[in-house]
């Protein structure tokens, strides 16, 4: 292993390991000593890479952006691909702790830095072209507003992941999604498209999301 790649395994297991205690205690009450022993890496080490907690946040939050969002099978309606994009933030949710605490830091982060509300309006974006789509493919009512119906909902799987999160840790994320699309559905896709789609998502995921 040269030493590019040794300095990039260290920072990536500085970023695990703060990520774990990050979404475990939240940004105020982690400290720096506990992420240095979580990530089993040397205090000089940890300081070569980030010179303080605020840095190591930072980079908790930009690594996450940098792990695409696998996506879906291309061959679905874009109603469809509008479901499984939630039923696939929730596999991360259940199964990726940098981007599970990435999400937590985003919230936190008015105690480290300027709100930066980057992630959500990425996801937004992302929701909107979809939902334009599946207007353009008489999928979405046309009375509606694809960027309404994508604020909607972010919103409402925020709330529905903070809910799941503080009541089971997650372990009924993909359920509750499930019962929220099937209610949601009828009022804003069509009758044929509303019929046709799968409010549990086209694709199954592994057993952690099952437990």
């Amino acid at each position: 292993m040269t030493r590019q790649e040794r300095a990039i395994e260290t920072r990536r297991r500085l970023l695990v390991g703060a990520a774990k205690v990050f979404d475990e205690r939240g940004y105020a009450a982690a400290s720096i000593n506990e992420i240095q022993e979580r990530s089993g890496i040397t205090k000089g080490a940890m300081y070569f890479h980030f010179k303080s907690k605020e840095e190591i946040a930072r980079g908790v939050m930009t690594a996450q952006t940098e792990a695409p969002i696998e996506a879906g099978d291309s061959t679905a309606s874009p109603i469809q691909q509008v479901i499984d994009f939630t039923h696939e933030l929730a596999h991360r949710l259940r199964t990726d702790v940098l981007f599970r605490a990435s999400i937590r830091l985003t919230v936190e982060q008015r105690m480290f830095q300027p709100d930066d509300s980057g992630m959500y309006n990425w996801w937004l974006r992302a929701f909107t072209l979809d939902l334009a789509r599946a207007q353009g493919a008489s999928e979405l009512r046309e009375e509606l507003v694809p960027e309404d119906v994508a604020a909607s909902v972010v919103g409402c799987f925020t709330g529905i992941q903070i809910l799941s999160y503080v009541t089971c840790g997650h372990r009924d994320l993909h359920q509750r999604l499930t019962r929220w699309w099937q209610q949601m559905l009828p009022g804003i896709a069509t009758p044929e498209a509303a019929a046709a789609a799968l409010p549990a998502g086209s694709r199954r995921f592994g057993q952690a999301d099952q437990d």
